[in-house]
């Protein structure tokens, strides 16, 4: 733990609102003579809006609206409802730009533009020609992540690999243009963000041995303005004299860290989230497991484990990249040689934190290796020992002069030999983490579970599944619990509270001004929490999964909505009278409908 304290924001409601008016006649008077996507940093001010994943570069995944709060909002019900039409699990959240609400949909990959003002009739449709569809082997699921709103642009990416510049109007293609190669698999699932003039995505496909990257398009154009590797030589990392990482690192760590020319298939592709900040030019972003899973294809055998030189930088890492040139500033590898498949797709949040009487510019993250971690931004010094926030068999701690963890050797893969319970195993992945400045308090999901491993020989195939490790049965990890939320205080390292359940959890969540905490169980049930206590204080059954986010929007009439989208992907559980009371069969059905909640007029 440490001493901290969290720093609130400047301001309440009224002074808010009214600098924000003032700011939008300021914009009104500028954007004429503005940088492209000015706009987009005046808007993302308006709370009504909701332009990109997680509402504002600083990914907090927070709502300033406050007409809902935790004392009315037991009176909330359906305002209206939108059926999808597709059999899958919808992972991206709804855009609110202006008058129009904007779905994207798994694959076939088709955009909606619904108008607010006649409860979601449908203005324009668009669904892309998808040639490389067959090709586009994503690893778990067909699904999109999330687009974004730009200069009177809808950006967003198809499971095929092409990126999409679409009229906000009238849904007409201004550009498109392919930003992956299909015959290795690589797949786009996650948002694009748009950084200045530049659209920047990330590729898919880490359990088939791709190495992953970023590259950046021109807003305008579609033109590839520049694109860098995860790992691999320096000038394919992007890696010069701006890379400063804040613990030791070896030259040129995106092969020096990997045995031979392992790297060429290392893994670290990029499907979580991005964030952004402005006042740096640094964007954010997590990489994926290293590839393959069985870490001697990645190491030395003869001096296995050689945790200490074959980290194999940088899958596994929390980045910093110059939103500009692409160029790497600082690198976090969060699991060192990872064999566990610890990705880092879970979203950071950019906050100023007062650690030790000092305010630090923090990004924070809960990672899928059962730390949360909390680091400088500018720097990635972290600013206090990463806590565990699950059970974590695989480490003791984190040397906090190398930034490395202390490894439990029983937890080391080998070709052949099974290893002893490896806790966390399966929990953290992308769905949404929040922020709330009202509270101070940061909400995500956590699971207690855990499992064997066994590394397995094979050979890399383009194309082909490179995983080569098998697992035991996965068992609960001690506590007596198997999913929580959890509310923790990046300052001081001090849970706050937690909502502990023995079912599956999937509650990508959302905070609000009001106190509360949005999101939903396996169950069907779409809640409200008290951001301050975790008391579920509101409950709607839609009898359908929750994998997208909920948002907050204000309607044309002024008032503030909640919206979700519901969904579950085709598999049908079989119910029968033997079936246990709370399996989830007997709650959900396949299918997906947009949910629009309002208080009573």
């Amino acid at each position: 733990m440490m001493s901290g304290k969290r720093e609130q924001p400047a301001g309440r409601t009224r002074l808010y609102r009214a600098a924000l008016a003032l700011s939008l006649v300021l914009a009104s008077f500028t954007l004429a003579f503005a940088q492209p996507n000015d706009d987009l940093t005046v808007l993302q001010q308006d709370p009504g809006q909701w332009l990109m994943p997680n509402r504002t570069y600083s990914g907090w995944n927070y709502s300033p609206l406050d007409q809902i709060t935790r004392y009315n909002v037991k009176n909330l019900q359906v305002a209206w409802t939108f059926q999808i039409g597709v059999t899958d699990q919808i992972e991206a959240a709804p855009l609110v730009v202006g008058t129009t609400m904007y779905i994207l949909t798994p694959k076939p990959n088709t955009l909606y533009a619904l108008d607010l003002n006649q409860q979601g009739y449908i203005k324009w449709s668009f669904a892309p020609d998808m040639p490389g569809l067959a090709q586009a082997k994503a690893c778990c699921g067909a699904n999109s992540r999330g687009f974004m709103y730009a200069d009177g642009k809808i950006i967003f990416n198809t499971l095929d690999g092409q990126l999409f510049a679409l009229d906000a109007n009238t849904g007409a293609v201004i550009w498109t243009t392919q930003v992956t190669d299909l015959s290795l698999t690589e797949t786009t699932t996650m948002s694009p963000l748009v950084a200045g003039h530049n659209v920047i995505v990330g590729v898919e496909g880490g359990e088939r041995g791709i190495r992953g990257h970023v590259s950046a398009y021109d807003l305008d154009t579609g033109a590839q303005v520049w694109k860098f590797y995860n790992m691999g030589p320096d000038e394919e990392m992007g890696i010069g004299p701006d890379f400063k990482p804040f613990y030791p690192t070896p030259d040129s760590p995106g092969t020096s860290t990997w045995y031979g020319d392992s790297w060429k298939t290392g893994g670290g592709a990029v499907w979580g989230w991005f964030t952004f900040d402005p006042e740096s030019n640094l964007f954010y972003y997590g990489t994926g497991n290293c590839a393959p899973w069985n870490p001697d294809y990645r190491r030395d055998p003869a001096t296995a484990p050689g945790l200490d030189q074959y980290t194999n930088a940088y899958c596994a890492s929390e980045m910093a990249r110059d939103a500009t040139t692409g160029n790497l500033v600082w690198a976090y590898q969060a699991t060192p040689q990872d064999a566990w498949d610890y990705d880092l797709p879970a979203g950071q949040q950019l906050v100023d934190l007062t650690i030790d009487g000092q305010t630090r510019r923090a990004l924070m993250k809960p990672a899928r290796n059962g730390f949360f971690y909390v680091w400088d931004a500018h720097t990635g010094e972290l600013l206090h020992q990463p806590i565990k926030y699950t059970t974590v068999t695989w480490a003791d701690h984190i040397d906090m002069e190398t930034g490395m963890p202390v490894y439990n050797d029983d937890a080391i893969v080998y070709t052949g030999t099974e290893t002893g319970v490896v806790c966390p195993f399966g929990i953290g992945n992308w769905h949404n983490t929040t922020y709330s400045p009202k509270t101070g308090l940061i909400y995500f999901q956590a699971y207690n579970t855990c499992s064997t491993m066994t590394g397995t020989e094979g050979e890399y195939t383009p194309g082909e599944s490179y995983v080569l490790e098998t697992f035991g049965a996965r068992s609960t990890g001690p506590g007596g619990w198997t999913a929580q939320i959890q509310a923790w205080d990046p300052a001081t390292g001090e849970q706050a509270w937690n909502i502990k359940s023995n079912q599956s959890l999937s509650w990508p969540i959302m905070s609000t001004a009001g106190d509360l905490v949005f999101g939903g169980d396996n169950q069907g049930a779409f809640r409200a929490l008290d951001a301050q206590t975790g008391e579920i204080l509101w409950s709607f059954r839609t009898g359908s999964g929750f994998d997208a986010s909920p948002i907050s929007f204000r309607g044309t009439d002024g008032r503030q909505y909640i919206a979700v989208i519901g969904s579950k992907a085709p598999a049908n559980s079989v119910v029968t009278a033997e079936t246990a009371p709370d399996n989830t069969g007997r709650y959900t059905r396949p299918g997906s409908t947009l949910y629009v909640f309002g208080l009573p007029r």
